[in-house]
């Protein structure tokens, strides 16, 4: 019982307090300097007008004509960081790989009880 309070907590703590990296090919642009605003105005536009996009603004009670007039009042600072931020950002949000974790721990304690090798869970039975 010692043994998997020990393995828990170092897997919890390791999991939980990982960060996540994304890798991708740098494109001329950006190693050359930020990118154009002409370009950052489209790539802003484009995303704006995918169809996912436009139903979550929908979703949220936001008009189609609004998000246009706001993105028109941008600044050119203000179209780069978004441009930016879209190609960073992480798709699916914050909660999966935490989710996972808990998963992937509730998956391994139950194996290990069903094996005998420790007694977390009462409803198992050991094959020993």
């Amino acid at each position: 019982m010692q043994i998997s309070k020990i393995i828990v907590s170092s897997v919890l703590s390791v999991t939980l307090f990982a960060q996540v990296s994304w890798g991708q090919i740098a494109s001329t642009e950006l190693v050359l300097g930020s990118p154009s605003t002409v370009s950052s105005q489209a790539k802003v536009s484009q995303f704006v007008a995918r169809e996912d996009v436009a139903k979550a603004f929908e979703e949220m009670g936001v008009d189609p004509k609004t998000v246009e007039l706001k993105l028109a009042s941008l600044s050119d600072d203000e179209v780069n960081t978004i441009a930016s931020n879209i190609d960073t950002l992480p798709a699916g949000g914050d909660g999966g790989s935490i989710i996972g974790a808990i998963v992937f721990i509730f998956i391994v304690l139950l194996i290990t009880d069903i094996l005998g090798l420790t007694k977390v869970f009462n409803f198992t039975r050991s094959v020993r």
